[in-house]
């Protein structure tokens, strides 16, 4: 049962597979998302939000512009999440081969705090010159 629904200012983008065209555009800071039992799919989060929370996704990605607390990855497999604009915390939780792009301006200074996760790769743009 793939489903996107909006409710109490949250996103909810729950069990696709297969999908990497998933859009979700924030039209109000204060609205948060939550993604949970992803697989192989991308989900592209459009617009300036409170916080994006991402459980149970294997093989997929997470792209998204501005949030204004936190990104978290709980229980996830093979994920990378893609930071165009600024984040200041991400979380890794039980997460097993997560790779991160902080490619936006802003999102070079985030905290990244890890709890029982591996193989986590951090990539900077330009950070090698």
């Amino acid at each position: 049962n793939m489903s996107t629904k909006f409710e109490r200012d949250t996103h909810w983008i729950e069990n696709y597979a297969g999908d990497t065209g998933i859009t979700v555009t924030v039209s109000a800071a204060k609205e948060k998302v939550y993604i949970s039992n992803i697989t192989d799919s991308v989900v592209t989060v459009k617009g300036k939000c409170t916080s994006i929370a991402v459980e149970n996704a294997t093989g997929s990605g997470i792209i998204f512009d501005d949030v204004v607390a936190t990104v978290e990855t709980v229980n996830c497999k093979k994920v990378q999440l893609q930071a165009n604009g600024s984040v200041p915390s991400i979380a890794l939780d039980k997460t097993q081969g997560v790779s991160v792009f902080l490619t936006g301006e802003g999102s070079t200074s985030a905290e990244i705090v890890t709890s029982l996760s591996n193989e986590i790769n951090i990539l900077v743009p330009g950070a090698t010159e």
